[in-house]
């Protein structure tokens, strides 16, 4: 028999299963018939969705096979391509979970379940393939769910690993009984070739920017409706980072696409943040501004200013809008004496200069899509763990040839394969406003800054929105800000009924949490884990929205997964306010409560 963690595996549906050797034996239980559509109302029998669950495919293993070779017309897919093909399909038997070698994590199990891996090839013979894969399980509760990718991706996601930020007490989806899917965005990294050079060719740049997840999702509607003989009756999307903008591309292009998505941390206004991370190198290149060294003087100084704003002291800022004018004070009378730098204990004027331009953020010389003309800067709170050395200062002051954090290298791409397509354009001294028309070419195309969400809302979808407070890689506030312009296009009562918006403080770009023993952070670590996958399909199907306050949590990575810490992870304009009569409950969620910023 499978063995079964925690929850049923087909949990929130009205139907379980029983997995014995290789047959699958259904148990129907009441309330089967029916279903609801994208506006949650009751299908009638004639609906396409309205079939009961789970489908159990009957010769699943001998059903897999007969889709290899099997081809989908270009006309069945929603962006141009050449059609697609079905290049291997192979029934995968159950797995059990099990512990590794080591006993140290369980090695989470999957179902019987047929993978399928596709070709969807490109209209101009000079681009890449957009490869995908779409896992099938034998038993199937009606729903499916398609992973984001990440950077400028190139690396197929496999839909086989568990959703981000999700804890190990939670099963793969695909063990849930989901059909999973994922793609590499339409091009493949390979050694020794530069990670943006796909984007110099045009049909490879759109299959990035949004082509690609919309044919994926296409290819998969196909194979559901031949494996299954129907349609999904609820269909997600789940993304963080460059994933999570694409889940905010698939409401805003695509809105009857999805029942319901998740973007995490999404880079929603791609190419400001990439002229944003491009200028991290730029304005510390100068002499006196690089920040290397100074790492621990900062963050010792915010938490000095703002720490205690929420009621306790652990390393961690929740009261972010208090923070703001105290931070900036409390950094700015560090400066040294001469101006100059001085040592590890106090900031040169070119040094205070780079702060500035870190937390206040920039002005953008021209609109990009949707009139934006700024990007903003980042929250202060936990800069070491969040990855301020890692994005934006680097080991080694950035120059024309390099250096710098990750931020500078992403914005050297943009210049040179996005922008120039010119392997080597001078990225040090690269001038945006000299390149205003390609910029805005490349924002109308990634940027994903439209409010207008009347159409997803009108067919019922639900979106679920996390920023990660401390995210030194993306600037938080931009999922805060187009939220606030979608409030002044519907108003707060209609917004309530689709889009949810959260903040989890004291945590990283896309973080599942940091460990206990962490230095600069809570002896007890920052609780980071969601099953988010779950508080989705909860609004999507039954109607309940989500609490003003969600539970993160850190776990043992060993049955029972028992909860080490957990916190309240607050709607955006509230933060987690200590209540506890005792520090020493600071690892307790009980011990906060979500109050007004």
């Amino acid at each position: 028999m499978l063995f079964r963690r925690g929850k049923d595996a087909l949990k929130s549906n009205a139907a379980w299963s029983v997995v014995i050797g290789s047959s699958v034996v259904p148990v129907l239980l009441a309330g089967c018939g029916g279903g609801h559509d994208l506006s949650g109302a009751s299908t009638s029998s004639t609906d396409p969705k309205s079939y009961a669950t789970p489908v159990v495919v009957a010769n699943a293993n001998k059903s897999c096979a007969a889709l290899v070779g099997k081809t989908i017309d270009a006309t069945l897919l929603g962006e141009p391509s050449s059609g697609a093909v079905v290049t291997a399909a192979v029934f995968k038997p159950a797995v059990a979970d099990a512990p590794n070698a080591a006993s140290t994590v369980i090695v989470q199990g999957t179902p019987d379940f047929c993978q399928v891996l596709v070709d969807i090839k490109p209209v101009d013979s000079n681009a890449s393939t957009t490869k995908a894969e779409v896992n099938l399980p034998s038993t199937w509760i009606g729903k499916s769910i398609q992973f984001g990718g990440g950077g400028t991706n190139g690396t197929l996601i496999t839909g086989l690993d568990p959703a981000k930020q999700q804890g190990p007490e939670t099963q793969l989806q695909l063990t849930q009984g989901y059909v999973t899917l994922g793609t590499d965005s339409g091009h493949q990294n390979a050694a020794g070739v530069p990670s943006g050079a796909f984007a110099l060719n045009d049909e490879s740049l759109k299959n990035y920017a949004y082509a690609s997840y919309k044919n994926t999702h296409d290819v998969g509607v196909q194979l559901m409706q031949t494996f299954y003989n129907h349609p999904a009756k609820q269909a997600y999307y789940l993304g963080g980072s460059e994933g999570g903008r694409e889940g905010m591309i698939m409401a805003q292009k695509y809105p009857k696409d999805f029942n319901g998505i998740v973007s995490i941390d999404p880079v929603i206004r791609l190419i400001g943040l990439w002229l944003r991370q491009l200028s991290s190198g730029q304005v510390q290149s100068t002499a006196g501004s690089w920040l290397g060294g100074k790492q621990q003087l900062i963050e010792d100084t915010v938490e000095a200013a703002c720490d205690g704003l929420d009621g306790i002291v652990d390393h961690v800022v929740s009261n972010y809008k208090a923070c703001k004018p105290l931070a900036d004070a409390a950094l700015a009378a560090k400066r040294c004496a001469s101006g100059t730098d001085e040592g590890s204990t106090c900031f040169s004027d070119a040094q205070l200069a780079t702060l500035r331009w870190h937390y206040d953020g920039q002005v953008i010389p021209f609109e990009l899509a949707n009139g934006i003309t700024s990007y903003p800067g980042y929250l202060y709170g936990s800069e070491i763990v969040g990855g301020i050395t890692n994005w934006s200062i680097g080991t080694t002051r950035p120059s024309a040839t390099g250096g710098g954090g990750l931020s500078y290298s992403i914005g050297q791409t943009l210049v040179q394969y996005f922008v120039t397509k010119n392997a080597q354009a001078d990225f040090l001294s690269f001038n945006p406003a000299a390149y205003q028309a390609r910029l805005q070419e490349l924002s109308a195309m990634m940027d994903m800054t439209n409010p207008d969400l009347g159409a997803f809302y009108a067919n019922g979808g639900k979106y679920i929105l996390r920023e990660d407070l401390s995210d030194k890689g993306n600037g938080q506030q931009t999922g805060f800000e187009y939220y606030d312009e979608v409030v002044s296009k519907f108003g707060q009562a209609t917004v309530d009924n689709f889009f949810a918006v959260y903040g989890a403080t004291g945590l990283g770009h896309v973080s599942a949490g940091v460990d206990a023993g962490t230095a600069n952070a809570p002896t007890y670590g920052t609780p980071g884990h969601i099953d988010i996958v779950a508080v989705l399909d909860d609004w999507v199907v039954n109607g309940n929205k989500p609490a003003l306050s969600l539970t993160l949590t850190n776990r043992q990575p060993l049955p029972p997964y028992n909860v080490i810490a957990s916190k309240p992870m607050c709607r955006y304009g509230y933060y987690p306010q200590f209540t506890g009569s005792s520090a020493a409950g600071g690892n307790l969620a009980s011990n906060y409560t979500c109050t007004a910023l």
